[in-house]
């Protein structure tokens, strides 16, 4: 049996390779491509850090969502998904994990910007993907990344005014405190740069002279903000979802803090990773009293998911 074995499989060969030639050349079809890679591709091969734990607390959270609200705007996922992490400690530096930069995906743990990402991510993967934590993972480097890029640590998208005017740019956001701002906000942005020890990447000078490129864009937009004295009368034009961010006026600083408004007896409050009681928290104050001690913040920025 040995012996014959070899004959026949060549026999087999011959047989299935005559058959194959004989039947015309398939072209496999490209899968459809997804809404959110209308303005973003997509990094091929993207790298994430990221725990079992993380995968299952966004898949869950992006499969009860969407059973329960099938028809649901982007905003009003952004709401429900964060009323599921309520709660969740707050925690800084949780990107700065190790090098080169990669996608870092932590549920377990957020700070105010990537808690605002999150959460914008897993509903864009629901209404734009298919819920799963790969379209999660890819739309999330989408936001946080220049043009959606992870090209090393200055493509991430550091001062948040260039996050919401990038993410404009893609056609994710609208910024309507650029149409409703009663005062020019100059965003001028130099503290990375003039505090390197504060960053540990930016040992490296490369990275220095990156990030100083970056500040020079980001000190050359035109914006409009909302001074923290009329929030009180505008904030009838703020919806539930919209992504708020605090202006300062701390030396080379844009954004000093962000989170989701919120509205509660129809006044408006503030959804964040608070550093008040380090988890996520609704302010227990509408924003307008919540701002007032704060000396050095001097308004809001608003932007609108499309």
């Amino acid at each position: 049996m040995s012996i014959c074995r070899p004959f026949f499989i060549i026999i087999l060969m011959f047989f299935s390779l005559s058959c194959r030639s004989a039947q015309p050349v398939q072209e496999k079809e490209a899968p459809p491509a997804k809404a959110w890679q209308q303005w973003c591709p997509g990094t091929e091969n993207l790298k994430v850090f990221f725990s079992e734990s993380d995968s299952l607390l966004a898949t869950e959270a992006m499969q009860e969502v969407s059973s329960e609200m099938p028809e649901g705007s982007t905003a009003e996922l952004i709401m429900a998904l964060s009323g599921r992490f309520m709660g969740t400690p707050y925690v800084a530096h949780t990107l700065e994990v190790k090098e080169p930069e990669q996608l870092v995906v932590n549920l377990a743990g957020m700070d105010c910007t990537t808690f605002v990402e999150q959460m914008l991510a897993m509903a864009m993967a629901i209404n734009k993907g298919d819920g799963s934590f790969k379209d999660f993972a890819q739309i999330l480097a989408c936001i946080r990344y220049r043009d959606g890029l992870v090209d090393g640590y200055p493509s991430r998208l550091h001062y948040f005014t260039e996050w919401l005017n990038n993410n404009a740019g893609k056609g994710i956001l609208e910024i309507v405190s650029n149409e409703i701002g009663m005062e020019p906000f100059d965003s001028q942005a130099s503290f990375m740069t003039a505090n390197p020890g504060s960053y540990p990447q930016l040992g490296n000078p490369a990275f220095v002279e990156k990030m100083k490129q970056v500040e020079k864009t980001v000190s050359g937009y035109v914006m409009n903000f909302i001074p923290k004295g009329n929030i009180k009368a505008l904030e009838n034009i703020i919806k539930n979802g919209d992504i708020i961010a605090f202006t300062t006026d701390i030396d080379g600083l844009d954004v000093s803090h962000t989170g989701i408004a919120i509205f509660q007896n129809e006044r408006l409050h503030l959804l964040h990773a608070s550093t008040r009681t380090n988890a996520v928290e609704i302010s227990p104050v509408p924003l307008d009293e919540y701002l007032a001690p704060l000396k050095r913040v001097t308004g809001i920025l608003v932007a609108r998911v499309k």
